[in-house]
């Protein structure tokens, strides 16, 4: 017999023993499903509408698509099995029956996927001689430059808030960057209860360009816990950007956390995380302000054939004097994923609240959670609102852009400074290329304004590009 025949007989055979133990397990999950501790029978209880309320804005949208199509990023969610498919990992509807390339049972797979992520295909992998571990190494060799028209103020992102106004206004300038290199290590191993998955990855992006952690976590049933993405947050729904942060109000800050994450139905899943706690407050060097309580976030994913919709909440408690006296802040985020076809989709997030600057990726880092009222000698926490819709498509196999308008806007206090942000508008429109596997280039264009409190204005223009080696 040839190899090819014996191959496809392999096939043949995995793909039945595959469809014996999914339905094993699903009759098994059934028995589960419901079966919650008191606890989390509340937690449940206190979130409910929200889930029903997803539920209803998809059910009318759903009856629009095939039956006969499974999301991508619903295998990927579902913690009993994993699908890939291609070189690069995109949130694509498919045809399982016809393109299924790939499945391995996962049940801790809870980690959140980012464009700006080491690829999920790559690395060189290393297996125990039991069979029961193996580690992966990953890297991502990126170089990236910018020609900024006029003189944006930061060097490797495009932050609208850095954008200089009027009476600051700079030249040109051009640049080109290595750091935002990646390396990173995955290992797994089986055990009677479940895999665990350990996972690290850093690039150069630390102080004066030095090394700095990304991602360093474990998984074991269904508990994170580790630096990663927040879950106030939903990293498949922001597009591919060449610029590192992505739209100026996406929400996608990486903390430590342990989150605990848990399937309500085979389509809904329910998240929620303590995180550690970190105040963006301009204060004295000299004054240092403990928080003594975690961020707490929660989030409720529904996965449909048409791509997913989610809601989540973040609750902070804002100590801001050395009492540890402060405010409560707190913030609501839509996202989403549309997908018409399998060539065109919308991708989405509307999000606002109160002493939450610290999770909007071009506002965090610059103090604005809460400000300060000379006056009163208090702190007051400021209100954020913003959002972005990004169309994509793909133009053929290996070609690829998304065109993004987003916005930023902070109503903000009368005791602030003239010179206080406000408002800013964000556009972005690229293409990327995937050459062969494990090479990619991208280019973009960028364009940003930015509004003060006393109406100076400033914009920036920038075109910028990237080139990906990945193994």
């Amino acid at each position: 017999m040839s190899s090819n025949k014996m191959y496809k007989l392999f096939q043949t055979l995995a793909l039945l023993v595959l469809v014996l133990f999914v339905g094993i397990q699903s009759k098994a999950q059934s028995r589960v499903i419901g079966e919650l501790p008191d606890s989390s029978n509340i937690l449940q209880q206190i979130f409910i509408e929200d889930a029903e309320l997803i539920d209803s804005l998809i059910t009318n949208v759903d009856s629009l698509k095939s039956k006969s199509s499974s999301s991508l990023a619903e295998v990927l969610f579902n913690p009993e099995m994993r699908l890939i498919h291609g070189d690069t990992i995109k949130l694509k509807t498919i045809e399982v029956e016809e393109q299924l390339t790939y499945r391995q049972r996962d049940s801790a797979k809870i980690q959140d996927i980012h464009p700006q992520d080491s690829p999920d295909l790559k690395g060189f992998t290393l297996n125990s001689k039991d069979g029961t571990a193996q580690i992966t190494f990953k890297g991502s060799i990126r170089l990236n430059g910018a020609y900024d028209f006029n003189g944006l103020a930061h060097r490797d992102n495009f932050k609208t808030i850095d954008i200089p106004v009027e009476s600051e206004s700079q030249g040109a300038r051009f640049f080109m960057s290595g750091h935002q290199t990646r390396f990173g290590i995955e290992a797994t191993k089986k055990t009677g209860l479940g895999p665990i998955l350990m996972r690290l990855e850093s690039d150069y992006l630390g102080t004066e360009h030095g090394y700095r952690l990304r991602h360093v976590y474990g998984l074991f049933m269904d508990v994170l816990a580790g630096q990663t993405w927040s879950v106030f947050g939903d990293p498949s729904s922001i597009p591919w950007t060449v610029d590192l942060e992505g739209p100026n109000s996406s929400v996608s800050k990486r903390t430590v956390q342990i989150r605990y994450s848990h399937l309500l139905s085979p389509k809904l899943r329910w998240t929620v995380s303590i995180e550690s706690p970190e105040l963006d407050l301009e204060i004295a060097d000299s004054l240092r302000i403990l928080q003594d309580f975690p961020d707490i976030a929660t989030r409720f994913k529904r996965l449909t054939n048409w791509g997913h919709l989610q809601t989540a909440l973040i609750f902070r408690s804002l100590a801001y004097n050395i009492d540890q006296s402060g405010a409560l802040g707190y913030g609501a985020l839509l996202s989403g994923r549309y997908e018409f076809n399998d060539k065109k989709e919308i991708l989405f997030q509307l999000v606002g609240g109160r002493g939450i600057a610290h999770y909007i990726s071009s506002i965090s880092g610059n103090g604005l959670d809460i400000a300060y009222d000379e006056t009163t000698k208090e702190y007051h926490p400021l209100d954020i609102f913003g959002g972005f819709v990004s169309y994509g498509v793909d133009w053929n196999d290996n070609i690829y852009s998304y065109f993004t308008p987003g916005f930023i806007y902070m109503p903000g206090r009368s005791f602030q400074p003239d010179n206080t942000f406000k408002f800013s508008a964000y556009f972005s429109g690229n293409i990327f290329w995937n050459v062969i596997p494990g090479v990619r280039v991208g280019g973009e264009y960028s364009y940003g304004s930015r509004i003060n409190k006393d109406k100076q204005k400033g914009k920036a223009n920038r075109i910028s590009f990237i080139l990906y080696y990945d193994f």
